[in-house]
């Protein structure tokens, strides 16, 4: 005998014929250059545990509760605890199936059952807090630009933006008398 259990204690009994645990891997079909990490083309997948058997009860009606207490389990995601041979917490049942290989018991089911391990994680979320009232950010300067042409100087363009030519010279980083013709110059 081995017990499905949820976290409610609700409790299914069940007649394991077979049980089985596998670890499967999805490995890439694709080609893979020489020198490629080979951990970039295989995903472990989550352990499985298989297991076929028989749900009992005094009569149909409550083989078929049972039955259907592992259907609402499996359409509602609910974690289970498994106790048979194999012995696991926090599955899942990826797979039901009710079998009349042999015509059909009157007090009876066989099933077959594929439950799959899931890894639980604690995540600590950090809570934004209020800190008043938001600064208005200021806004930002897109500046003024101009295409040299031949005759244009530092001073040329303090005289008719009013930057400094200190500030001209930061700007643009261009010797006095290298000012490039056609280069894009910031003057205001």
């Amino acid at each position: 005998m081995a017990t499905l259990t949820d976290a409610h204690g609700h409790t299914v009994e069940i007649f394991v014929k077979s049980e089985n645990e596998s670890i499967d891997s999805n490995v890439s079909t694709h080609p893979i250059e020489t020198g490629s990490p080979i951990t970039d083309h295989a995903q472990r997948e989550s352990k499985t545990h298989t297991f076929s058997g028989l749900i009992y009860g005094n009569d149909q009606s409550q083989v078929d509760a049972r039955y259907n207490q592992l259907m609402y389990w499996q359409s509602g995601g609910d974690l289970l605890q498994f106790r048979g041979a194999i012995r696991h917490n926090d599955l899942l049942i990826s797979h039901l199936e009710k079998t009349y290989d042999e015509g059909g018991k009157k007090n009876a089911v066989s099933f077959n059952i594929t439950l799959t391990a899931v890894t639980l994680v604690n995540l600590k979320w950090d809570k934004a807090t209020n800190t008043g009232k938001k600064q208005a950010t200021p806004p930002v300067d897109p500046g003024v630009y101009v295409t040299v042409v031949a005759g244009d100087t530092y001073w040329g363009w303090w005289v008719k933006y009013g930057t400094s030519i200190d500030q001209l010279r930061a700007w643009n980083n261009w010797n006095d008398y290298l000012i490039p013709i056609g280069a894009r110059a910031r003057v205001k």
